[in-house]
């Protein structure tokens, strides 16, 4: 599939400041693309206003709504689940053949989420507070696991894993140059070495030398909350700290950012290896602006009191359930024959959900 740009501006385009605008390049994050979408379609609705017209006359966006498309479409298909690499077939599991241990759907709703198995010798177990969650057991607490637990399909290379080798080959939020994370999955073969990525790359080296910003939609966030100044990350062979100078304009920013969304208890997000948001300041060199666009929000009781939780996933389903928000699927039992005379069950939350 292609990566559309679209660039909004008047006059000598090329030669005004200009903003890239990024959504999409984590794969599973419509909620990147949906808002990059929107806000060009915001200013193009709102040109008949002087404030914005005189924008467009004078500053150049360039707008990339979905730099993963092959990875969003998934979330669209008859078998949904949230994937993050790309279509390129990729050996995963280094073991020669290519995508030969996907996901299958077990109980045949058309969604990939969960599958525990009970088991003694497991390490998982339900969460007291909310047993529709698994996590893993804490013997230091005198917990127990009894249940072994994996993303729904079969042992299909019958290595003794699960689904380790399936479609969705790299991720292009972990393929930028920066700070590159050598051979973890989805990562690629090499730093860059997407076409999709270098796409974007080459565009903005080569053509858009006007940038001075880059604002993506993606999970990390200095918007709610702005990075820090840190000196000793300053005098290492590889700088990992934003410029004194260049902190105090993300802090003016966010500022701005709050007063204008007024949204807040954001989950701390700090940029992820080989990213889209550290590779467009430290190897891009211009500023970098990033925000998810949502979280799960605030959950209060009945006496409009805000609730703790110790655990995000009961947190956002403490939120569905108030809000009516069909996000889970139950816990079913399936036959597996990867399991004979076990009880294996297929369910969890939604894919997708927990981002968007």
């Amino acid at each position: 599939r292609e990566v559309w740009m679209l660039t909004l501006g008047s006059g000598d385009i090329k030669n005004h400041p200009a903003v890239a605008v990024i959504g999409g390049a984590k794969g599973s994050h419509l909620m990147g693309s949906e808002l990059t979408l929107e806000f060009a379609d915001q200013l193009l609705s709102k040109t008949d206003q002087d404030s914005i017209r005189q924008m467009l006359e004078s500053t150049t966006f360039y707008v990339v709504p979905r730099l993963n498309p092959d990875a969003a479409e998934q979330l669209f298909a008859d078998l949904k689940y949230a994937r993050d690499g790309n279509a390129k077939a990729t050996d995963e599991d280094r073991d020669g053949p290519v995508n030969e241990d996907s996901f299958e759907d077990l109980n045949g709703d058309g969604l990939i989420t969960m599958m525990r198995v009970q088991d003694q010798a497991g390490k998982w177990m339900p969460y007291p507070e909310d047993e529709r969650i698994m996590v893993e057991a804490d013997i230091n607490d005198g917990q127990r696991g009894t249940y072994q637990y994996y993303t729904e399909g079969r042992d299909n290379d019958q290595d003794g894993h699960f689904n380790e080798d399936g479609e969705g080959g790299v991720n292009l939020n972990k393929n930028f140059t920066f700070d590159y994370p050598n051979f973890t999955p989805g990562a690629g073969e090499h730093m860059a070495s997407e076409k999709e990525n270098r796409a974007l790359m080459d565009f903005l080296y080569e053509e858009a030398r006007n940038v001075f910003a880059v604002m993506s939609f993606g999970p990390a966030n200095n918007l709610s909350e702005p990075v820090s100044f840190d000196p000793g990350e300053l005098q290492q062979r590889v700088i990992s700290s934003w410029y004194r100078n260049d902190v105090d304009i993300n802090k003016y920013v966010s500022k701005m950012y709050n007063e204008a969304t007024s949204l807040t208890d954001a989950p701390e997000a700090a940029g992820q290896q080989g990213d889209l948001f550290q590779w467009a300041y430290f190897h891009y060199g211009r500023f970098s602006f990033s925000t998810p666009g949502w979280w799960t929000p605030v959950v209060t009781d009945s006496a409009d009191e805000k609730q703790s939780f110790k655990n995000p996933k009961a947190e956002f389903l403490a939120w569905a359930d108030k809000h009516d928000v069909d996000a889970f699927v139950d816990w079913t039992t399936v036959d597996h024959p990867d399991f004979p005379n076990k009880k294996v069950e297929v369910g969890g939350i939604k894919p997708g959900y927990l981002l968007n």
